[in-house]
């Protein structure tokens, strides 16, 4: 398979021919005029994929390396003179010079002391959002096995949340820096699958294009810490800045260009808000996805535990109720009833923190977990393969 760019696929003109593909929009957020420059200036971005990656993934595939321990199968062949692969690691080795360790070390802290509200909040508040483009919800639709397709979303999703509050092991080399790696050449894979089975680049965009891959700060970095204090979380400005600042070196491991990345927290804010308004808005398969995604946790363990109607409840507060209508998740008092004993737990949990003593032993309760569920997933894989 020859790996493509936007230009190689489309064509310089063809692009400028669709009629606003990025203008999506989420109800009263959304405004075109106001944005059709933004919009136009990305419009690349729409059909680019990651052509590194997407060598890389190919030499991969051709050589017959497993994808177990990639980065150890691409430094191999960088030794052997791949050029393909040496480049692919010396950009995942450069470190943006607005990175700064120390401050991430703070926020995975608050993300370690917090776990039961960062686990209900990327179930509920983040993870609808990674399906809520309609080229997103095809991808997930394509196979046909949608419960077992969103079920290892949410696993992979988690598993990598739950990895970089180590944020240490985000340097290059670390065992984390491995995981991104590893994600990043899983999206190229993607790209080429669906290219191999007709996706209509033209006019869909690339799949997991970079311009998609690009709203990871705004999902894991910003609507995480909305969502965790909707949950009642207690967290500073400093830790806030830190977790931001996780999910902006962590997207651009995933292969976004520095170009789609703020050099300060207030470009970054400014290109959420925009990506956010236009980019994003849940169609029919993205209601069938989040139909099967409340159907696989309310029947796989351990969140069949809780009922049916505390599982619409969370997504409708922690999306609101504009955005949970959208994705057609249902409504109910008894949901909110439960909800709200589960607030009050929550809040009481966060409040610890204020006991002498306690942020460290609930920092060290926080590693043990997300160290556990890193490795196992939030639900199980095998109720989801079952299903089917």
């Amino acid at each position: 398979m020859e790996v493509t760019t936007h230009t190689e696929a489309v064509g310089q003109e063809g692009y400028r021919r669709l009629e606003n593909p990025l203008i999506v929009g989420r109800g009263k957020l959304s405004d075109p005029r106001a944005n059709a420059a933004w919009a136009e200036s990305m419009l690349h971005w729409h059909y680019q994929g990651d052509p590194l990656a997407e060598t890389v993934a190919l030499r991969l595939r051709e050589q017959g390396a497993a994808l177990g321990q990639p980065a150890a199968a691409v430094r191999l062949l960088a030794r052997q003179g791949d050029t393909a692969c040496r480049r692919f690691l010396e950009d995942m080795e450069a470190v943006p010079e607005w990175v700064d360790f120390e401050v991430m070390r703070c926020g995975g802290a608050m993300i370690q002391r917090h776990f039961p509200h960062m686990i209900l909040a990327l179930t509920y508040g983040v993870l609808p959002l990674t399906f809520g483009h309609p080229d997103a919800a095809a991808i997930f639709v394509g196979t046909g096995r949608l419960e077992a397709n969103v079920t290892r979303r949410l696993n992979e999703s988690a598993a990598l949340f739950f990895k970089v509050s180590d944020s240490d092991a985000l340097a290059p080399g670390g065992r984390v820096w491995e995981t991104c790696l590893h994600v990043r050449l899983v999206h190229a894979l993607v790209r080429m699958r669906c290219l191999e089975q007709g996706w209509d680049v033209q006019a869909q965009g690339m799949p997991v294009s970079q311009l998609a891959t690009a709203a990871g700060p705004a999902f894991f970095g910003a609507q995480m810490l909305d969502c965790m204090r909707l949950l009642g979380a207690r967290i500073s400005e400093e830790e806030a800045a830190g977790h931001r600042l996780v999910w902006r070196y962590t997207t651009r491991l995933m292969g976004v260009p520095e170009t789609l990345l703020g050099r300060s927290q207030q470009e970054q804010d400014d290109f959420d808000a925009a990506l956010m308004s236009q980019f994003f808005a849940p169609d029919d398969n993205a209601r069938t996805v989040m139909a099967a995604l409340l159907k696989g946790l309310s029947n796989q363990r351990p969140t069949s535990r809780l009922p049916r109607h505390l599982h619409a409840a969370l997504f409708r507060y922690l999306l609101g109720d504009e955005e949970a209508n959208a994705f057609g998740i249902p409504s109910g008092r008894d949901g909110k009833r439960v909800l709200s004993v589960l607030r009050s737990g929550l809040s009481g949990y966060a409040g610890l923190q204020r006991v002498p003593g306690m942020p460290a032993g609930l920092r060290w309760l926080g590693k043990v977990m997300l160290s556990r569920l890193s490795g196992e997933g939030l639900v199980s894989p095998a109720s989801a393969g079952t299903a089917h």
